[in-house]
């Protein structure tokens, strides 16, 4: 097989993977890269101070405030949609609009997005893809209802989307559906056990809306475990959770190495020695007189 073929198909693959999904490719833990719709997803840093405003968190220091979550990033891996090989072509028609249209969302231009987006969804129908990432923009711009009928199609469409179900859950959250969030975000973690995302999301609802703080905990451990790179942020979460819980267990302390003993230092602050000097003022080793060897029977 020749590198060009090569290459046609894996471009087929990824075009499939998009549009039968979301925003991005199944994201490999080295180098992760945010898709659109997890972007739509509340920043880490901004649950944190709402966790502080309602009093459950003591205030970090303010250089920390200011620094970004690391795992608003998120370096775990993306669910990995199937690909339907007999879309093949409908995907490769449509792939370059569609890769437009995820540049013009990452630079904020929603509206021209959109736009492009129902044009790919008309062409493309049996791909939810392009409705799920209408549902993105519609959450940025707060329209919770309209993302929610938009993301109620694309399930019409692939009822196996866990990035469908995880906005869901947002959208349903907004909204003050509570339960029904809830179940949107067990769904998408039915499709993918490993879904970092929506067992933040299920920690976030559980620990700020349910006030159920045992499954907020469990869901915000999950989603640690999932990063390459732990968050700071969760961390914190996870022992305050822990200590309200009364599960906390403190980490033993850290072994204290113990301090060299120091040389003791002669009055005259000179260094001293087992061996008194000479009369003389010599500093040399006086001699030893041995004890005569004692006397041998028969000698």
């Amino acid at each position: 097989m020749s590198i060009k073929h090569t290459l046609a198909l894996s471009a087929i693959a990824a075009a499939l993977a998009l549009l039968q999904g979301c925003a991005s490719t199944p994201r490999q833990p080295e180098q992760p890269v945010e898709s659109s719709a997890e972007n739509s997803e509340p920043d880490l840093l901004a649950q944190l101070r709402e966790r502080m405003a309602a009093g459950t968190l003591q205030r970090q220091e303010k250089a920390e405030e200011k620094m970004p979550s690391a795992a608003a990033e998120d370096t775990s891996r993306s669910p990995v949609m199937s690909v339907d090989a007999g879309k093949q072509q409908i995907a490769m028609a449509v792939a370059a609009d569609y890769a437009n249209a995820m540049g013009l969302m990452a630079n904020n231009q929603d509206a021209d997005a959109l736009s492009l987006l129902q044009s790919i969804a008309r062409k493309a129908p049996s791909f939810s893809g392009p409705l799920v990432n209408q549902a993105v923009i519609l959450l940025r711009q707060k329209q919770y209802a309209e993302a929610e009928k938009q993301l109620h199609a694309a399930l019409a469409i692939n009822a196996r989307n866990p990035y469908a179900y995880n906005l869901m859950g947002i959208a349903l959250r907004e909204q003050g559906k509570f339960a029904d969030a809830r179940a949107a975000y067990e769904t998408a973690l039915s499709i993918d056990p490993n879904y970092a995302k929506a067992h933040f999301n299920l920690g976030v609802l559980a620990d700020l809306y349910q006030q159920d703080l045992p499954f907020a905990l469990t869901h915000y451990e999950r989603y640690q475990a999932l990063q390459s790179k732990p968050d700071p942020a969760v961390a914190n979460w996870i022992v305050d959770l822990q200590k309200r819980t009364g599960v906390y267990k403190a980490p033993p302390p850290a072994p204290v190495a113990p301090e060299p003993e120091e040389a003791p230092v002669a009055e005259d602050g000179a260094g001293t020695s087992d061996t008194p000097p000479a009369e003389n003022g010599s500093t040399e080793t006086p001699a030893t007189t041995e004890s005569p060897a004692p006397a041998v029977d028969g000698a």
